[in-house]
């Protein structure tokens, strides 16, 4: 695919704004609770990859947005009725625990319809997620500096396990090490 294919299926931030408001009314009329993960999410708390769909965990199904494919880990790929994809997670794996948690500690900024979901919680949600992409989004959250890492510790150690708690203070510290010589990330 070439450079051009990859771009237009970025989404524009005139799609993420009507996406996420087409979400939040979804989720208010069916009063299920919602938070903004993902890409998007790593956008407004600084970083600045591209994404190309919308991801939101939900603690429950959004009956207006019709099923296209499971995910497998729970959950599903849809389109808003303007047509932004977006992927709802409904964990039912291992983790889901830390997903749930997260709905219940949403971030609230005053341009964005959707709460977002907290960067301790979404430093966990990168750390399962275990992909080349959710790799770097980690390094990029917590060279910005805005994860309170002893509280990300905390919860990591009690949804995750020692182990993973040991592998984020590593990150922690590469990220510490590299906001020393200047480089965020």
């Amino acid at each position: 695919m070439t450079g051009t294919a990859m771009l237009k299926r970025m989404l524009s931030p005139a799609q993420i704004e009507v996406g996420l408001l087409e979400i939040a009314d979804i989720a208010k009329r069916a009063n299920v609770r919602v938070i903004l993960i993902g890409g998007v999410a790593l956008q407004a708390y600084g970083g600045d990859r591209f994404t190309v769909d919308l991801d939101v965990a939900a603690e429950g199904r959004l009956p207006e947005l019709a099923e296209e494919s499971p995910l497998s880990f729970g959950g599903y790929q849809s389109h808003t009725p303007s047509g932004v994809p977006v992927d709802v997670i409904l964990r039912n794996d291992a983790f889901a625990r830390v997903y749930r948690e997260a709905l219940k500690h949403p971030r609230h900024f005053p341009d964005l319809p959707l709460g977002v979901v907290s960067p301790e919680f979404l430093t966990l949600m990168k750390m399962v997620a275990r992909r080349t992409k959710d790799d770097s989004d980690l390094e990029t959250l917590l060279g910005l500096g805005i994860v309170d890492e002893p509280k990300a510790v905390r919860l990591a150690t009690r949804l995750l396990g020692a182990y993973a708690a040991d592998d984020l203070r590593a990150l922690i510290d590469v990220a510490a090490w590299k906001r020393s010589r200047g480089n965020p990330g």
